[in-house]
């Protein structure tokens, strides 16, 4: 199994978690914002940079700082 398909296969599961715990469901706002909350931390877990994944996602880096923040903290709300 490649990095590209672990990464995606990770991505999509935590696309559905962050999706579940969205209060307004509807619209494509809520799923653009999950899908990237998904994105940088399925990176950062397979040991991507920050400054690195805000380059590439052309974000401040602040704002993926705070983004993944926030995706931990869903996270461990879910448990």
């Amino acid at each position: 199994m490649s990095i590209q398909s672990i990464l995606a296969a990770r991505i999509d599961e935590l696309t559905e978690k962050f999706m579940a715990h969205r209060k307004r469901k509807g619209g494509s706002r809520a799923a653009e914002i999950a899908e990237t909350w998904a994105t940088i931390l399925a990176r950062q877990e397979l040991g991507e940079s920050l400054f690195d994944i805000a380059a590439d996602l052309e974000m401040p880096y602040e704002t993926v700082k705070t983004y993944v923040k926030l995706a931990r903290r869903a996270l461990k709300v879910e448990d």
